[in-house]
């Protein structure tokens, strides 16, 4: 969910008419907007907006009560502890259903682990009956393990809040409006490739300079991403320092996982084997990563218990692919030179391709018309392998279903199977492989519809195309903007 979906749940929740005080959370990783589109609705709605910072709990309090005073007019209010702050904060509803945010939610409870409780307490049954106010609570973080765990299990918030949002960076189609109008579409999508859809990467942290033309598209990574000087040449360690959930428990081993996954070790056994680890001493990391928004885990359509791994943000796929391996080089060679002459060819082996084909599947899954996709029941999209010819073939691209959802992963029935190619024309060799691929699968697959997803297609596969029922050819443009 991106900021303009968000904000119509925020608006919803805020014109409650329940006659007490609510709760809500908002999380989602750094630079996406949760912020902006706090503070501009509390602005907009004469609420109170407070932004924490990591701290002890007295400096939090004190920051808070220097705010709240100040919103107030009253001059700087003294809070002992949380449970004081909170009955304060809660009693601005009391002339009108308002706002009051308190942001970064996560650095309040890594100091003081027992704010969740004390939260509930504030907003319980017996708290509602001396209180007339209706105060609109919205705890937001970027936190996003330590917010999700605020309602999990037997934790203090399960069933308090009426308003749980998750928000994530823009989608391709939306990251490329960023870019302008006229931007060619080729432009958008090494673009996204590089910086994905955090809008904070489209604006402050590129110094606001986006390029315009695929001509300029050279200049602009290696000014604004492969500099030195750049501010996102740091912002994946940034992004795991943040996060309580994932700097209190190997840091390193994070960074490894994330590399490795980068690098092409896409399964759990095969991450295990580059970093000569055992698969059950990677999987807490691996969950902690998941569950922080930073990988994806992918079931396999086709297999059971054979889960793959990608990289959530394509700006992540960039930096362990090319910032982080060639930090020596980038500092002491000519940037633009070494982009041209080198990291070019890796960022289309390594970054492109992978974002391309996670690309493909959010089409399928958001954007394809059923028809395309052999008009499934209960979808399974993911990646998958097929043994063509003795040789293990990957799909990046495989729609399945099963009427029976307890069915295993081998007795589901194959819509569709799509090659995804970034960087060149896809013709007749690309549908050949898919038509192998299928024929592999047997009679489950025998009616799937084959989908080659490309920036451009030789006349001769697309000719190939027109005269097929069972082929569609999927390319840039109906990527961005059709079905």
């Amino acid at each position: 969910m991106n900021q303009g979906q968000a904000r119509g749940y925020v608006e919803t929740f805020l014109d409650s008419g329940v006659g007490h005080p609510t709760l809500g959370l908002l999380y989602g990783r750094r630079r996406i907007g949760k912020s902006t589109l706090l503070a501009g609705l509390t602005a907009a709605r004469g609420g109170f907006y407070w932004e924490a910072t990591r701290g002890e709990t007295a400096i939090h309090l004190a920051r808070l009560g220097e705010a709240l005073g100040a919103h107030l007019g009253v001059g700087r209010l003294s809070f002992g502890a949380w449970d004081e702050a909170l009955a304060q904060l809660l009693r601005l509803g009391e002339p009108a259903a308002i706002p009051v945010v308190l942001d970064e939610f996560g650095y309040l409870l890594e100091a003081d682990p027992t704010l969740g409780s004390i939260v509930a307490s504030a907003l319980g049954p017996g708290a509602r009956q001396q209180s007339q106010g209706r105060a609109r609570l919205i705890l937001c973080g970027s936190a996003i393990a330590f917010m999700r765990a605020l309602t999990a299990g037997q934790a203090a918030l399960r069933g308090r809040a009426g308003m749980e949002l998750v928000m994530q960076p823009l989608d391709d189609r939306s990251a490329a409006r960023l870019l302008g109008a006229d931007a060619p579409l080729a432009l958008a999508a090494r673009v996204y490739a590089v910086i994905g859809g955090v809008i904070g990467y489209y604006t402050d942290m590129v110094d606001h300079d986006l390029p315009a033309e695929l001509d300029d598209f050279d200049r602009w990574v290696a000014a604004r991403v492969l500099s030195p000087a750049a501010t996102l040449h740091h912002e994946a360690t940034s992004l795991l320092s943040e996060d309580p959930a994932l700097s209190a428990a190997s840091p390193t081993l994070h960074h490894s996982i994330l590399s490795a996954i980068a690098n092409g070790s896409v399964t759990a056994g095969g991450i295990a084997n580059r970093l000569r680890r055992s698969v059950p001493s990677l999987d807490p990391a691996l969950k902690r990563l998941v569950a922080a928004g930073l990988v994806l885990r992918h079931e396999d359509p086709l297999r059971a218990q054979r889960p793959t791994y990608r990289l959530a943000d394509p700006f992540l796929q960039f930096h362990y692919a090319i910032l982080e391996p060639n930090g020596v080089l980038l500092r002491e060679r000519d940037v633009l030179a070494t982009w041209r002459d080198r990291l070019a060819a890796i960022f289309d082996a390594r970054v492109r391709g992978p974002v391309f084909e996670e690309q493909a599947r959010a089409w399928a899954r958001r954007h394809a018309a059923p028809g395309t996709l052999g008009e499934p029941e209960r979808p399974i999209i993911g990646p998958s392998t097929v043994a063509v010819d003795g040789t293990e073939r990957q799909l990046d691209l495989v729609v399945a279903s099963a009427l029976d959802p307890g069915a295993p992963p081998g007795e589901r029935a194959v819509h569709a199977l799509g090659e995804a190619k970034a960087g060149r024309t896809v013709g007749t060799n690309e549908l050949r492989t898919i038509e192998r691929a299928r024929a592999a699968l047997g009679t489950r697959a025998a009616h799937a519809r084959l989908l080659l997803i490309a920036p451009a297609f030789t006349d001769e596969v697309r000719a190939l195309a027109a005269n097929r029922d069972d082929v569609d050819l999927v390319d840039l443009d109906r990527l961005f903007h059709g079905s």
